[in-house]
């Protein structure tokens, strides 16, 4: 990645550096194999994972999963989340206009805002920003989460002004749209109501998503991770079946092991 100051500001100018797109979960996947091919250390403060844990998350990044972590309190589940946003980019370029909801790949937007500025516009005209990886991690507590923070809600003042709801101009985005090319973590997972749970299936295999009836189809690139307790997680009833057959990878925690 170039350096801050010599980043590209427009199309043209980013077309011109030989930037190449690529998928998240491609991105921590080859960020990850630099890191290990330079002897990197993976999962900084980690101990006592090594033998275990840590060889389970290294598969499942190469393998490009979403992954859930499944373990009691206290044993680190949440900061092996975090961690995993190191293997993003420092930065990565987005369609900077402020019609596009989400940080819109260049090459490959997804909403009809960016794909009419590309189609409208001269790649001179067309502004690029840089979304730094700090930003590109966000997580949320599952209990008390509504449909709409997670997948999005109809915008009262958007149809107000002519917009159809089935459009995607009519549409508030939530956070998972919103991290459109990062990483989005959700803790303790079967405590999501199951409508949330129903419209996070939806948006993740089939694309789409019905926001008060209307079918909404949102291309999504993003790398998603969960944590469960096994206890919670286990019980007849409380993650769909649709939904746990989507999770590629399941990493299992415990706690310090006695040492002899």
């Amino acid at each position: 990645m170039s350096s801050a100051t010599h980043r590209p500001t427009n199309l043209r100018e980013l077309r011109a550096s030989g930037w190449k797109s690529k998928s998240v979960k491609q991105e921590v996947h080859d960020n990850f194999l630099r890191a290990l091919a330079s002897g990197d250390e993976l999962f900084p403060g980690i101990v006592g994972y090594e033998d275990t844990v840590i060889p389970e998350i290294n598969l499942a990044l190469l393998a490009q999963h979403d992954m859930l972590f499944l373990g009691e309190k206290g044993q680190g589940k949440s900061r092996l989340m975090r961690l995993i946003a190191r293997f993003l980019d420092d930065a990565i370029p987005y369609l900077d206009l402020p019609e596009i909801p989400v940080h819109d790949d260049p090459y490959r937007p997804i909403t009809a805002a960016g794909k009419r500025a590309i189609e409208s516009l001269s790649e001179e005209r067309i502004p690029i920003g840089w979304w730094l990886r700090e930003d590109r991690y966000a997580e949320r507590l599952a209990p008390g989460t509504k449909f709409a923070d997670i997948i999005g809600e109809i915008d009262p003042a958007k149809l107000a002004g002519g917009v159809s709801m089935s459009a995607e101009e009519a549409l508030h985005f939530g956070l998972i749209p919103r991290m459109h090319r990062g990483i989005f973590a959700v803790n303790e997972l079967p405590e999501l109501d199951e409508l949330v749970q129903v419209g996070l299936f939806n948006i993740l295999e089939e694309r789409d998503v019905q926001i008060r009836g209307y079918p909404i189809r949102f291309d999504l690139d993003i790398l998603i991770l969960f944590s469960a307790n096994p206890a919670t997680y286990n019980r007849s009833g409380k993650v769909i079946p649709q939904l746990k057959d989507r999770i590629g990878s399941l990493v299992q925690t415990h706690y310090p092991r006695e040492r002899g």
